[in-house]
């Protein structure tokens, strides 16, 4: 998955984050970004095996896709013109579970579950949450789910009391306030470099599994089935 000169490349471009700097070596980087992509997409069968919605989706575009090097910088005062990172996800469809990687000196770290869902998506979230609480409690309280995701949900997207429509003292408030459902396991680059971090990758992919498989049951309320 690691080009053996992806991290060198990386710490050069840290010093000279310019397209100037980048232009003349882009061929190098390609080259790089492809066996990353490679990777990703070897790694997305083993994914399916044990996701049966990335198994539907596979087939489709975007079930796949690696994150272009060039940052957004319309915002920014003084804008980094690129990236040090490569990185891309594994989908279960367009507002499924996804599996995200990046790698990048000090930078590197892999991910999951629904990023910032749209409304639809929140509110039956949200009803799964308040029926069953207690499940998503027990899945990321379990050591094993601790030991990969030992920071938990992350919290960046929450409301401030509680969403519309749901007590304030409900026993499930702390996932209720939550607008995104997403966890991360962060690695050091001796880790990302060594021989056995895609083997390290897939494990961490796999440790998503409950809480992805609990995140889907929202569909089946968005499709009216309830629980």
């Amino acid at each position: 998955m690691i080009h053996p000169d992806l991290f060198p490349f990386f710490r050069k471009l840290a010093k000279h984050n310019s397209k100037d700097w980048f232009n003349p070596r882009k061929e190098q980087y390609k080259e790089m970004r492809q066996m990353f992509a490679d990777a990703l997409e070897e790694m997305s069968s083993d994914i399916a095996a044990f996701d049966d919605r990335v198994e539907r989706y596979l087939d489709q575009p975007g079930a796949v896709k690696i994150f272009r090097i060039y940052r957004d910088t319309r915002f920014h005062k003084h804008p980094i013109p690129l990236k040090t990172n490569v990185s891309g996800y594994v989908s279960g469809g367009p507002e499924g579970p996804f599996y995200y990687v990046q790698v990048g000196p000090g930078e590197s770290m892999a991910g999951g579950g629904i990023y910032l869902p749209s409304s639809r998506l929140l509110a039956a979230i949200r009803e799964e949450i308040a029926d069953t609480w207690e499940e998503l409690e027990a899945i990321t309280q379990d050591p094993d789910f601790q030991e990969l995701f030992p920071d938990g949900l992350k919290t960046e997207y929450e409301v401030k009391t509680a969403p519309r429509g749901f007590p304030k003292d409900h026993p499930g408030i702390t996932y209720l306030r939550k607008k995104s459902f997403t966890v991360i396991r962060r690695f050091e680059d001796d880790e990302v470099t060594s021989d056995n971090f895609e083997e390290e990758l897939l494990r961490t992919f796999e440790g998503m599994r409950p809480f992805h498989r609990y995140l889907s049951r929202a569909f089946g309320r968005m499709d009216g089935g309830g629980k």
